[in-house]
Parts: C-alpha cells; structure tokens; sequence
C-alpha cells in the first residue's frame, strides 16, 4: 500500500474528517507504560530468550520504533515526558518524589478530557501519584496500595496483577458512546526482581526477564479484554518503557546514575486501529517527548502549543525526516543523592556526547556499547554536539534546580558541632561535583554499608544503623540519603538536636525535596519549637503543595498549638491526597474520637482495618467509637478481636475487662 493509501486508512480508523464530515468516531486509546523496561530485552527488539509474546504480537500488527530514547533514567521524570511532550527541565522536574506537575500544565490525559475521552488511570508506585501532579485529567486514578510507609515512599508499588485487575474492571464499564484512554503503568522490573510464579522458578537466573515476562502476562489480559469488548481493532494501544536498566554495565547495577543507552534507550510500539502499518519498523531516532503528540495526532485531537516533542506519525506513514532532532536527556540523581556532577547527554543518529566533568563521545554505530570514548580523535564532533547540549539545555528555562536557602547562624552552629564544616556555605547549584564514573569503585562499599544500615532499623538496632550511616558518610559525605537516613535514626533515639542537624544537612544538598523539611519539623514540634517548625513546614509547602507528608506535618502541629479542628481538616486532606496512607488516617481517626466526631472515626478505622494497618488497634478504635455510642455489644465484639490479635495491648484488655465487669 503506498503513502496515501496508509494515510486513508488512518483517517477513517482514526475519525479524521473528510470534506467536513466525520468519517468514523474517534479511535480509543490504551497506553501502557512498562518501567524500567530495557529495548534488548523484548523478543521483538532481537532477545531470543525473552518470554514477551504479547508485546511481540503488538510489534507484529502494529510499528516498532528501533531507536527509541528517553529524557531521564528516572520513573518520575521520565513519564512527565511522556505525558507532557515537554523536557521534565522545564517544570523543574528532575528525581522521583520532589517536583510536582505545574497544576496548569496540558498533559495527555487532559487533552484527550477535553476532547471528550473518558480517562481511567491505574499505577503501580507511589512516586506517580496525584502528589506529583500525575492525576490531572483523569476522570478515576486508581493508585491504591496496600503498604505505604511515610518515611518511605519511593517504595510504595502494587503488582502487575494489582494494578491491572481495576483496569480491567474500569475498562469494563466505560460507555461504549464515548472513547476511552486507559493509562495503566507496570513497576514490576524495578529492582530488586522478584517475579512471582511460575517466573520466579522459570527465571530463576534471570529475575530481571522474569519481571518483564510477568508484565507481559498482564498486557496480555489487558489485550484480552479488549477483544472481548469488541474493541481492539478500534483502539490505539501503545507500549512504551519509561527508561531502561543497567545490568551492571559501566558498574551501574539499576538506573539513574548515568545516561548510557542501558538506560536511555527504551521500546516503543504501537499497534494501530485496524492494524495499519503492521510489521512496519521505524529506525530513525525519536523520543520519550514525541509520544504525547504522535498520539493527539493519530486520535485527531488538537496538541497543545509550545511542545519540545513534534508527531513522528509521517515518518509511521513511511516519510524521514531529513534530520531528526536532538535527543537531550539528564540525570540530577548523582548529585541530588551522592553530592556528585549531575549529567547531560545529546543523542543525535549515531552520536551520543555525554556533559560530564570529562566529557565523553560515543559513535554507537560501532559502539553500541559505548566503551570507547572518541572525544579525543573526533573532536570537531564532540565540540558540536556539546554546542547543542548546551543550546538545548539553556532554552529549558527551569533547567537548574532551586538553591538551598543560606543557613541561619544557628543552623551553621549545629552542623559546625556535627562536623559539617562545609555545609555552612552550599556552593550554587551549577557547580560541578566528582564525575560519577570516578566514585563507582566506592559505590558498591557505600550501598552495602546502606543495606546493612536499612537491615539494621528494621531490627530496631540503631546503635548498628547510626554506625553504618556514619561510615557511609566516609565514603560520600555529600550523601542527600546518608544525612536522611541517620536524622531518622537520631530522631528514634531522641536525639532531637543531632536529627535537625542532620536533617539541615540534607536539606542544604537536595534543595528540591520537601522530606528533610518535613522531617525537621516533626522533630521540632516534638521539641515544642513551633515557630521553627512551622517556618520548615512553609518551605515544605513551596516545594510540595499536594505532599501528604507536608499535610500531616502541619496536623501534627496544629495539635500541638490545640486547633484540633484545623489538624482534623489537615489530616483528611492528607488522606485525600494519598488513601493508602495509613498513618494518617489513623492520626485523623484519633483527632475525630477527641472532637466526638465517631462516624467519621469509625470510617477511618474500617478503612485501617482494610489496609491490613494494625488491626489490633483498629479493633480497639471501632471498640471506643462503638461504646462511645452506647452499642456495648459492639464494643465488646471489638475489644475480644483486638485482644485476640494482640494480647499484650493493655489498652484494649482493661477496656475489655471493664465492659465485661458491668454486664
């Protein structure tokens, strides 16, 4: 079939309009994001090995794009792209779990609302939930998880299988008179891989495919389901990974350190309606950024102005481009995290030049696998490419992160007693730190000693954890984690004045993150420093609005200061932002009881118990709402299961024994 007939057919599955008439009703849209997803590891893209069948089959009836990249190794990042058509730089968004999405930004999902879609979403990790700005234009956002741990919550993921089944249910009851976009994202090959059965046993060598093969299982009963419906042949579906993975190459054991094509290079496929172009393969480059205006030009819906990404669906019809544009792509992980350079690359055809302290050259026509670096016999090459970088990042605009403020006197005395002499004046942000491939032969003692210092807090051993923490800081001691981590351990100890200092420290190397601040502020209200508090929870809320850890912060303090109305109003808003959180529902449900608020106590109990967060004291919650209403029977019910789950909460045995006295 030649050009023209390729495009007629699109236009009629896609409701393009011919003479003014619309020729079919717009096509649906199923997008599926696979983190962590490297290209080479998918049948279609040459692994023999691989155990993808259902991507596979895509990439047979749909377009594969060979040379596929993305704009950062990081999940957050990485999908703002996508979803955004824009560079993350822009809306300053560079590590998982800090920036938020600008309210006002078009994303995909609200174009497509617009356009009268209904819009279903369904993630699996915390660090894409509505807090960063992800749930704009979804009409459901489904992000339930099962465990959510305040002080941890770049761990928070569900399952393939958890996060497709409301999917399915979704897709299930969308109005057939009306398109549908269901975005559904699989965090499954995050380290560290653990594929469920059967995968597990078959991939007992290789848990890394065996994730991606389990994802695979899942796109498949999404596949599935659209058959059922009657639906594929009408439906747009792409599969995209958000960014790759390092196996260990560079001395890179995951992602987000640098910016080889491990980790930038990433499938794409799209499986048109009605199979057009099936089995049609792009080589030429594109990137993470031209997905969202590929797509609204393939539904027929309008793109939003001021995109850094353009629609390479000509180049699907079978048109190249003369020239493809610059693929930019940066990490602000090595120094957010470790104190070290953040890095920048520009991709263009067969050239990769990476902007580090020691610039680097890769001609990934012959060295795909970029161990030679050529900056040296080519570098006219490298000086143009460096020039583009540099013009490309320069016109972001948001392309520096924010500075840390300056420390009050009283912040540099306390660092200056732990130690920190040269945490007093934070250099600017665009300084350039240690090159990262320099500190890989230190990385590997320095994330050992941080798994046995996470081991040892598990147990509850903080004189072993502050120890392991320490000696990390030996080996990095601009660590943003190490000075987080070792606050925390100092707060359990009571330690207060040693926690903020720790905590300041943190702030001062990771400007762009509203943990530290948070954290410092719990351990200030603990003290009874209010007006400190309340001044790091203001910065908190300048950096995170939608943080449900900011929210929960500013209850705990508005106890503090007896505004049990206003800390009640805090808590909700902390578990509208995120239900899964549990801490906070429960601190809500404790401030209702006090305000005599029982139904909404008893709500936020049963919620708890759901979540499967200490149901012994969940039991003994709905025992206090229960007899505060004077159901006795109830209470009773409800102080025997707290005290059958947990014998030893005295609490809920003398209410239990008192009950049981006046019978």
């Amino acid at each position: 079939m030649n050009v023209r007939g390729i495009a007629g057919c699109l236009a009629v599955a896609l409701g393009a309009f011919v003479g003014g008439q619309a020729q079919a009703p717009r096509a649906n849209l199923l997008l599926v994001t696979l983190d962590t997803v490297r290209a080479d590891h998918l049948g279609s893209y040459g692994d023999r090995q691989a155990s993808t069948p259902v991507l596979d089959r895509l990439a047979a009836e749909g377009v594969r794009f060979a040379d596929a990249t993305t704009q950062a190794p990081l999940t957050g990042p990485a999908h703002a792209a996508l979803l955004t058509g824009v560079y993350p730089a822009r809306y300053g968004v560079r590590d998982n779990a800090t920036t938020p999405l600008p309210r006002d930004v078009t994303t995909l999902a609200s174009a497509l609302q617009s356009a009268g879609y209904q819009t279903g979403a369904f993630i699996g990790a915390f660090i894409l939930d509505r807090p960063y700005g992800f749930a704009q234009g979804f009409d459901e956002f489904d992000s339930r998880f099962n465990r959510f741990e305040a002080g941890n919550k770049q761990k928070a993921e569900r399952t393939a299988g958890q996060v497709v089944a409301p999917a399915l249910d979704w897709l299930g009851r969308v109005r057939r008179d009306r398109p549908f976009f269901a975005w559904v994202h699989f965090y499954d090959a995050h380290a560290p891989y653990t594929p469920p059965a059967p995968y597990n046993i078959r991939f007992a060598k290789q848990p890394y495919d065996g994730e991606i093969a389990y994802v695979d299982s899942a796109v498949g009963r999404l596949i599935a389901k659209l058959e059922t419906m009657g639906v594929l042949d009408q439906t747009l579906v792409v599969a995209i990974a958000d960014h790759g993975e390092s196996l260990g190459e560079h001395g890179e054991e995951d992602h987000g350190l640098f910016l080889y094509d491990s980790v930038l290079r990433v499938p794409w496929i799209m499986r048109l309606p009605g199979r057009s172009r099936a089995g049609a393969v792009v080589t030429e480059q594109v990137r993470a950024i031209d997905l969202m205006p590929t797509v609204l030009d393939a539904l027929g819906v309008p793109a939003p102005g001021r995109l850094d990404g353009e629609s390479v669906l000509a180049v699907v019809r079978g048109k190249p481009r003369s020239a493809p544009p610059l693929s930019y792509a940066e990490t602000w992980y090595p120094k957010l995290h470790y104190g070290w350079s953040e890095l920048r690359s520009a991709r263009v055809g067969e050239w990769k030049y990476i902007d580090a302290p020691r610039q680097e050259l890769y001609d990934l026509r012959k060295d795909p696998a970029e161990r030679n670096d050529v900056t040296l016999s080519q570098q006219t090459v490298a000086g143009r490419l460096g020039s583009d970088l540099r013009a490309t990042a320069d016109g972001l605009g948001g392309a520096e992160p924010a500075r840390a403020a300056a420390p009050d006197r009283e912040t540099i005395e306390r660092l200056r007693s732990l130690g920190y002499i040269g945490f007093v004046a934070p250099g600017s942000s665009t300084a350039r730190g240690l090159d990262p491939k320099d500190m890989v032969p230190r990385l590997r003692e320095y994330r050992l000693l941080m798994t046995d210092a996470t081991a040892a807090i598990r147990k509850g051993d903080l004189a072993t954890a502050a120890d392991r923490l320490r000696r990390a800081a030996t080996v990095s001691e601009r660590s943003y984690d190490v000075h987080l981590a070792l606050g925390d351990v100092y707060l359990q100890q009571r330690q207060f004045d040693r926690a903020v200092g720790e905590y300041e420290a943190a702030a001062l190397l990771n400007p762009v993150s509203a943990d530290p601040l948070v954290a410092a502020a719990n351990a200030l209200t603990d003290q009874g420093r209010l007006g400190e508090a309340a001044r790091k929870l203001d910065q908190a809320l300048s950096l995170e609005p939608l943080s449900p850890e900011v929210a929960v912060g500013r209850a705990r303090l508005a106890e503090r200061q007896d505004q049990p109305l206003d800390a009640l109003a805090l808590y909700q808003s902390a578990v509208n932002l995120n239900p899964s959180y549990a801490q906070a529902r429960a601190l809500l449900a404790n401030v209702a009881l006090r305000l005599k608020r029982f139904d909404d106590a008893r709500a936020q109990f049963a919620a708890l118990l759901g979540l499967g967060y200490e149901p012994a004291r969940s039991h003994y919650g709905l025992g206090r709402v229960a007899e505060a209403k004077g159901d006795r029977d109830a209470a009773l019910k409800e102080y025997r299961a707290a005290v059958h789950l947990d014998p030893s909460l005295s609490a809920a045995r003398e209410a239990l024994g008192r009950l049981e006295k006046q019978r």
